[in-house]
């Protein structure tokens, strides 16, 4: 059973809602229109047919990361081909022998990769963030809120939405969505992100096991870069065990003496 056939047990998202959604967005349009941040998500999938539905002006954007599952990539191509794929100057692996393998409190990946692109004039941007996703979120945005770089708007018209109410839009729209969701990925992020959890992570690395030895190649080509890192030599006996902590989740062992 797919998303959309999953039975109503909450909230539907009613008329009043998505016409609330678009007027919201039409009464910020910009002149030249939004910046549409799309990520091939449920939630972008929603937020670019609420400015269909209203003949809302926006240009969308997708950064992509390298380290994206193909299926979402393949499904923005098919669905949304107006989506522009920006990339970074550098890829994830290019990156990684510099700044280091990411973790949950410093995911350097995320600004560089997820979040340099944005519009340098100030020019409003739409996006799907919802309250309901964390606290984090719920506290820091709402469906109005300044971008702390480009100085413009941030609108998120689905922000008090609930994660029923976005599959019963797309339902009763029957709009494409990605397939992963029916092989019961809640969240399409990158592969190996390290904010997932143990079990979600794993998932994905059984999914997806060339990721995964890309994964373990870069830490050991960090391992070789970095002889006289005594930070890391102090900690770990070898990049394979460096990588096993890793994956581990569990907190950064203690420098040990040599």
């Amino acid at each position: 059973m797919s998303r959309t056939q999953e039975p109503d047990t909450t909230e539907r998202v009613d008329n009043m809602k998505v016409e609330k959604a678009i007027a919201l967005l039409r009464e910020y349009e910009p002149e030249d229109g939004y910046y549409g941040c799309f990520s091939g998500g449920k939630d972008s999938v929603v937020i670019k047919a609420l400015a269909d539905m209203g003949g809302i002006k926006a240009d969308w954007h997708y950064n992509a990361t390298g380290i994206d599952p193909p299926e979402l990539t393949r499904f923005i191509r098919q669905h949304h081909p107006d989506v522009e794929f920006v990339r970074p100057k550098r890829s994830f692996f290019e990156s990684f022998p510099k700044r280091g393998f990411p973790t949950r409190k410093q995911r350097w990946c995320c600004a560089a990769l997820k979040e340099h692109s944005y519009p340098r004039d100030g020019r409003s941007m739409l996006m799907g963030i919802r309250a309901e996703e964390s606290g984090r979120r719920a506290r820091d945005w709402d469906e109005v809120s300044a971008h702390w770089k480009s100085g413009g708007l941030v609108l998120n018209p689905i922000f008090h939405w609930t994660q029923v109410g976005v599959w019963e839009f797309i339902r009763d729209n029957s709009a494409p969505y990605c397939s992963l969701y029916d092989e019961g990925f809640d969240r399409l992020g990158c592969i190996g992100c390290p904010q997932a959890r143990k079990a979600g992570r794993d998932a994905q690395f059984v999914r997806w096991p060339g990721h995964k030895r890309a994964w373990a190649s870069a830490f050991r080509r960090l391992w070789s870069s970095r002889p006289d890192d005594w930070s890391m030599k102090m900690r770990f006996d070898s990049w394979e065990e460096m990588w096993e902590w890793w994956l581990s989740n569990r907190s950064l062992p203690k420098r040990r003496d040599k």
